[in-house]
């Protein structure tokens, strides 16, 4: 889910005012930080148990916080261009889940994050889903 999440972008906004293109700004940067302090953050424990010879199998965005941003920057932009294609427009209730969302993952814990609890749920980040496209 947080995958979809990152895979929508949060950068492209038609037709909107000035203030929604704002707090759109602030918001894709708060996004791209929560997810990846929580994906390294959560990682670190697992990925210690892995064999050093085998921990080049694992994708860079989950073991440095630079990398990852420069993972999730890259998901953003294609989903900018997604956006465009699909003439999506961004509006103050979509920011405010998103403003949820975000706030939900900073409180969440990793066996939350993870998934390892079975589905992956996360109170506050329940409309994520409808805004992957």
């Amino acid at each position: 889910m947080f995958v979809s999440i990152a895979f929508f972008s949060l950068n492209h906004c038609t037709n909107s005012s000035s203030q929604i293109e704002a707090r759109l700004r602030e918001l894709k940067s708060d996004l791209e930080k929560t997810i990846c302090t929580k994906t390294i953050d959560c990682a670190k424990q697992e990925i210690s148990k892995i064999p050093l010879a085998h921990r080049n199998m694992i994708p860079a965005f989950m073991q440095s916080e630079s990398a990852c941003l420069s993972f999730f920057k890259t998901k953003f932009e294609e989903a900018e261009k997604k956006q465009i294609e699909k003439n999506f427009k961004m509006t103050n209730a979509i920011l405010d889940d998103y403003e949820s969302c975000i706030s939900a993952l900073e409180k969440t814990s990793c066996e939350e994050y993870t998934g390892t609890t079975g589905q992956l749920k996360i109170s506050g980040c329940e409309n994520m889903k409808k805004y992957s496209l």
